[in-house]
């Protein structure tokens, strides 16, 4: 019998595909790095709603079902959803889901990405991707999903990404952190990569070599590079930039510091080889930084 599958396009829905252009440009900001939301949305009794991804998706994927009923297929197990059901698809994994013929489900959903992306999907124990969510956090996380609707209802811009992207922790905090019903599965962060974590907080105002870390956590330099790098999503050098121009960014929105005495509080002697960096991982310059307020 012949099955009419729908992507989107239902009555009442309210659907927000983040430009791939603007993304590229605000993906690099301090508050969008770490978690980037690049498409969220509600389907409302999403009849024929189906998606096939054979070789995944780009992004993370999380669909929370409050109404009927649907199914998916992440990898080779197969789920049932429900309402009061959340499921979580890493980047890359294969699935398939599919709203119910004779109920189809009312869901919440976004597509996500970045270095703390990771960290929430390592929450999840291996295929066991659907989350009950129990009543005390079903509430906020529906309020915070409108939140993001009307945030994004007028226009793109960096202020409303940056909230959604805060937003978008918010679900999913309450998913697994202030969630009764779920029991994260927890592998705890390795020693060494706590000590290195703490050593880059320590030494933002020099610059030690990638040799040094490793020494500091008992490594060798390859172990510590790969272990890093598992576990944050970024080699343990690219981190450290990062977080320096992170606090860079704190100086340039909260002092009226020049940049080059930013530069060398940094242990950055040379302002141009600084604003360089600056530059890389933030997208503008230290001074339009500054002067738009990015």
């Amino acid at each position: 019998m012949f099955r009419m599958h729908i992507p989107h396009g239902f009555e009442g829905q309210v659907h927000f595909i983040i430009p791939r252009h603007f993304l590229h440009q605000v993906e690099n900001h301090p508050l969008l790095h770490a978690l980037l939301p690049t498409d969220i949305g509600w389907f409302p009794q999403a009849r024929y709603h189906y998606r096939d991804r054979p070789n995944g998706a780009p992004e993370n994927i999380l669909i929370y079902c409050v109404a009927g009923r649907g199914w998916a297929r992440v990898g080779e197990k197969t789920y049932k959803l429900r309402p009061g059901n959340a499921l979580m698809i890493p980047a890359g994994e294969p699935h398939i889901y599919s709203a119910s013929l004779d109920d189809p489900w009312s869901i919440h959903w976004f597509h996500f990405r970045g270095e703390t992306a990771y960290q929430y999907i390592q929450q999840v124990k291996p295929q066991q991707y659907v989350i009950p969510i129990h009543p005390k956090a079903h509430r906020p996380i529906i309020e915070t999903f409108e939140e993001c609707y009307d945030a994004l209802a007028n226009d793109f811009n960096m202020r409303q990404m940056v909230f959604c992207a805060l937003a978008i922790n918010r679900v999913l905090a309450w998913t697994f952190f202030a969630n009764p019903d779920f029991e994260p599965d927890e592998p705890a962060m390795p020693r060494a990569i706590d000590r290195a974590l703490s050593f880059m907080r320590e030494n933002l105002y020099d610059r030690p070599s990638l040799a040094e870390m490793a020494q500091y956590t008992g490594l060798s330099v390859s172990h510590f590079s790969y272990l890093f790098k598992a576990h944050m999503g970024a080699p343990p050098m690219d981190y450290f930039i990062k977080l320096k121009m992170q606090y860079a960014c704190h100086l340039l929105e909260t002092t009226d510091m020049p940049i080059k005495d930013i530069a060398l509080q940094l242990a950055y002697e040379d302002p141009y080889y600084f604003s360089r960096l600056f530059r890389k991982a933030m997208g503008a310059s230290p001074a339009k930084y500054r002067e738009s307020g990015l």
